[in-house]
């Protein structure tokens, strides 16, 4: 995957949430059905995920994979999107949202700037976009390439979590 394709899928699903989350209103995004997360937890959710991949692939690795994806685009989809709603993926305790945004606003704020300073370390080569690998706790080994592939489709996965959120608001 080239670098500008990453660049456009990076800001197509920050466009994404960000559109969405502007077409709710307050009562919808802190609607919560039993133990689900509202539509800030699952943001803050997402910005805290997103904090450790830019930590995680800004470091160096001893291991260097001789392809630019181990686990592959198809198969990080099919994990995330494709078995979402069979498949419960429970957040480590590191990254549950712990409410501290208290306005929506600060919230989406913080979440842009996140991942505009990402697209900007992308593409001054500040993270490099090579064949490192980085080991996932669930996944297993994982090049660069494979994480920024799993950070958009983890991202995707929670918007439409927020969807199903509207939803169930909705439907009450």
């Amino acid at each position: 995957m080239d670098l500008e394709k990453i660049i456009f899928q990076l800001d197509y699903t920050t466009n994404e949430i960000l559109n969405f989350i502007n077409t709710t209103t307050e009562a919808e995004r802190n609607f919560k059905k039993q133990e689900n997360w509202n539509i800030p937890e699952i943001l803050e959710h997402v910005y805290l995920t997103d904090q450790i991949i830019f930590s995680i692939i800004s470091k160096p690795s001893s291991t260097i994979s001789t392809q630019t994806e181990i686990v592959g685009n198809d198969k990080i989809r099919e994990g995330l999107m494709d078995k979402r709603k069979e498949q419960k993926i429970l957040a480590p305790e590191f990254l549950l949202p712990k409410g501290e945004f208290k306005e929506m606003t600060i919230l989406t704020e913080v979440f842009i700037n996140e991942r505009e300073a990402f697209k900007i370390a992308l593409k001054k080569g500040e993270v490099l976009v090579d064949n490192r690998v980085h080991k996932h706790p669930k996944i297993g080994d994982m090049t660069i390439v494979d994480w920024l592939n799993f950070m958009i489709h983890h991202t995707q996965r929670h918007i439409e979590q927020m969807k199903d959120n509207l939803s169930d608001f909705r439907a009450k």
